[in-house]
């Protein structure tokens, strides 16, 4: 407890104010930029949104100046009137006809025009289209401000009227109109296009700023067109503060900006770009209190993260102490049962810095420690055994060859005899099913060592296949290779080796009772840097697999999973494998099949031993 107050106090003490000190400095400066740039986005929003609208209905007017001109400069008008003056009604008709499908064609493509019109001198509407295919009565406009200010232009020029109640649309509409004249340069009539304003009202409109903000139109005088509280040309510089006729007039100029105004005894902020084609302005406003709402709350969010950052510090300070002490409190403990001579765990790795891979040094000594503990269970086990076995092998051959000779010789008595025959079959199959167990039992007892020859491995892998050719055809099992060719011999004991191999056989084709493949794989690591080399051989099967229950008994003395069997194949191989100072391992998964990896130290043949491959 003293050890982790004091390196809990050091935490404290040298690292909460390192952590805390830069928090508070950089919360403080984040406040201040994130109020400015919350402030500078809000105004390019509203800047982009105003201008976007602006360029929408510019567009809009500029297209109708285009659309004016072009219908004006086509001969249809011109072909009409000459058609008219001189009373010729199929070629007026002809031409009366083209002229309303030019028209329909223009309202098709255009969504801002309500109907096109085309007005002779004396007033008299004589073409008619509107939207919806209703064209309406034909009228006078002869007194109408439009046409008698459209008379008043000078040659080619256009004009366009104020917003203009139309109770046939149900809105506002705006008379766009260019005079006509006969190649005598006479006044002949006006082409009106109506604009449909409510789908210019429609582009302000959409404009969204905050929760109590608005877009406006105003006029070349300041006057509103578009405003959502009022009607068109009730508001105008008269109607507000100073703030508000500079800003008015700064619009009216054709200005592009950002400003403050007081209006209906309400500060507010406003971006306004111009529409140059008929010197209108756009503008977005939102009171000043709102505006400045979003920039408080980015503040009060920043406040808060940094309250709470402090607070993680202080909580991570505290963890962390803990947490660096956790490790050591956990090693000490293993270490001491280990010092006990108590059974050995392996601690979880839960870092990658010094701690984890002290952890790691230790998980690697306990397995050692257990490994070596097991392998000197099964020494002793072994010596024992075999101590054992040599008398019991002795003492079981004996009567066992005294009993196959009495068989034989009564067999040969009674030949006739199929109750002899049938029972001494039998009998005599038992009789050698215990003298191979007794082999196998005396070999095991007397290990002897190997006696080291040069030995090709690949040699000996195909020797063991072609050994067991006939059986695997019949299983239907498949034998592959994966040989290294550039291996070379190696310093072992064939005869030991081979017996190695024939175990693993066996108890790859036992696990494989509806076929598969076996697999054999050579390779080798030659010595560099000072490292020794390496040979390894693996034998793979896809079989039953072993469960993971047993694969810590397979090594063991008579431990066997089949019905038929002594349980000392791998016990011996793993022996004559452990006298040529290997190591053998048995990876398996169950319904997945079984690995067996043989390690072998490299142990090429000495210059001046002659070389000879065994087979």
């Amino acid at each position: 407890m003293k050890l982790k107050s004091s390196i809990f106090f050091k935490l404290l003490v040298f690292i909460l104010p390192l952590v805390c000190l830069p928090i508070a400095l950089v919360g403080y400066f984040s406040i201040q930029a994130s109020v400015e740039r919350v402030n500078r986005l809000v105004r390019q929003e509203q800047m982009l949104q105003v201008e976007a609208a602006a360029k929408k209905i510019d567009n809009v007017l500029h297209n109708t100046r285009i659309d004016l001109t072009t219908i004006t400069g086509l001969p249809l008008i011109e072909q009409y009137n000459l058609a008219r003056s001189f009373r010729l009604r199929a070629e007026a008709e002809f031409n009366h006809d083209n002229i309303v499908r030019l028209f329909k064609d223009f309202l098709a493509r255009t969504p801002s025009y309500w109907q096109l019109r085309y007005i002779d001198a004396s007033g008299r509407e004589l073409i008619k289209v509107r939207r919806g295919g209703q064209g309406g009565a034909a009228a006078s406009v002869a007194e109408q401000p439009f046409f008698r200010a459209v008379r008043a232009q000078p040659a080619g020029g256009l004009y366009f009227s104020p917003l203009v109640a139309s109770p046939d649309r149900g809105g506002y509409i705006l008379h766009c109109a260019k005079a006509t004249a006969s190649p005598w340069e006479r006044f002949t009539g006006v082409v009106v296009i109506d604009l449909d304003f409510e789908r210019i009202t429609a582009i302000v409109r959409a404009i969204h700023v905050g929760h109590k903000g608005y877009a406006f139109m105003v006029d070349d005088q300041g006057r509103n067109l578009i405003h959502p509280n009022q009607p068109p040309y009730t508001l105008g510089p008269e109607s507000g503060a100073a703030s508000l006729r500079r800003m008015l007039e700064d619009m009216t100029k054709g200005g592009t900006g950002w400003q403050s105004y007081h209006f209906e005894n309400e500060d507010k902020v406003a971006a306004y770009a111009p529409v140059p084609a008929l010197k209108w302005s756009v503008a977005a406003t939102i009171p000043a209190q709102e505006f400045r709402q979003e920039a408080d709350a980015i503040r009060t969010r920043v406040f808060q993260v940094v309250v709470i950052v402090l607070i993680l510090a202080v909580a991570g300070v505290s963890i962390l102490s803990y947490n660096l002490l956790k490790p050591v409190r956990s090693l000490a403990a293993a270490t001491e049962r280990l010092a006990e001579g108590g059974e050995a765990q392996e601690l979880p790795v839960t870092s990658r810095d010094e701690l984890g891979e002290l952890t790691r040094a230790f998980n690697r000594m306990s397995r050692n420690l257990e490994r070596t503990r097991a392998e000197l269970v099964r020494s002793e086990k072994l010596v024992s055994l075999g101590r054992l076995s040599a008398g019991v092998a002795h003492e079981i051959r004996n009567p066992l060859s005294a009993m196959a000779g009495a068989m034989v010789h009564l067999q040969r008595r009674r030949p006739d005899d199929p109750l002899i025959a049938e029972y001494g079959k039998i009998i005599s199959e038992e009789i050698e099913r215990l003298n191979r167990f007794v082999t196998e039992f005396l070999y095991f007892a007397r290990q002897a060592p190997p006696h080291l020859a040069p030995t090709d491995l690949n040699a000996l892998c195909a020797s063991v296949q072609t050994l067991f050719r006939s059986e695997t055809d019949k299983r239907g099992i498949r034998l592959h290779n994966l040989l290294d060719k550039a291996l070379p011999l190696q310093m072992l004991d064939p005869h030991q080796m081979e017996q190695v191999l024939v175990n693993l056989m066996i108890n790859a084709m036992d696990a494989l009772p509806r076929g598969g493949y076996i697999t054999f794989t050579t390779t080798c690591q030659l010595p560099a840097a000072g490292r020794g080399g390496w040979v390894r051989l693996s034998m793979e099967d896809n079989g039953v697999g072993i469960h993971p229950q047993q694969q810590a008994n397979v090594f063991d003395p008579f431990f066997t999973t089949k019905d038929a069997g002594t349980g000392l194949g791998l016990t011996l191989s793993l022996g004559i494998v452990q006298s040529h100072g290997g190591a053998m391992e048995v990876l398996s998964a169950v319904g997945k099949g079984t690995t067996i990896i043989i390690n072998l130290p490299f142990c090429p043949v000495p210059p001046e031993t002659p070389e000879a491959a065994h087979a």
